[in-house]
């Protein structure tokens, strides 16, 4: 699994400071399965994805659609437990806690880039 973080442009403001990109089927089959909870500025991101559930979710998220090119084009706020959403026109989904403080739609239209580190020893346990 990819970690990193999720800058906005042009600026290089860090929206998401820990960012887990799930590309296997594993690792998006689980999700946020397990999770009790979402802290924040942390997000899990879907890469070529254009529709998430929340089924046997304990909490809720708010969604960013990203297009090809990383730009926000959708936001979804506050979805709930055992929703299915789809996003016309997205390529990829980033899910982050409920009532993300930043004005996610106001970014509408504002590219965001991946900026990836590795998991150092520590970080492991």
């Amino acid at each position: 699994m990819k970690y990193g973080r999720l800058l906005l442009h042009p600026e290089q403001f860090c929206l998401w400071h820990e960012v887990h990109v799930l590309t296997s089927f594993p690792q998006r089959l689980v999700g946020l399965l397990t999770q009790k909870g979402l802290p924040r500025g942390h997000a899990y991101w879907f890469p070529s994805c254009s529709a998430v559930h929340s089924w046997g979710m304990q909490f809720a998220l708010d969604i960013i659609g990203l297009d090809r090119q990383q730009r926000i084009i959708a936001v979804r706020r506050n979805v709930q437990p055992s929703s299915m959403l789809r996003l016309k026109g997205v390529n990829s989904i980033i899910e982050c806690e409920a009532g993300y403080p930043y004005p996610l739609e106001s970014m509408c239209g504002r590219r965001v880039t991946f900026e990836e580190r590795e998991v150092g020893y520590e970080e492991t346990f």
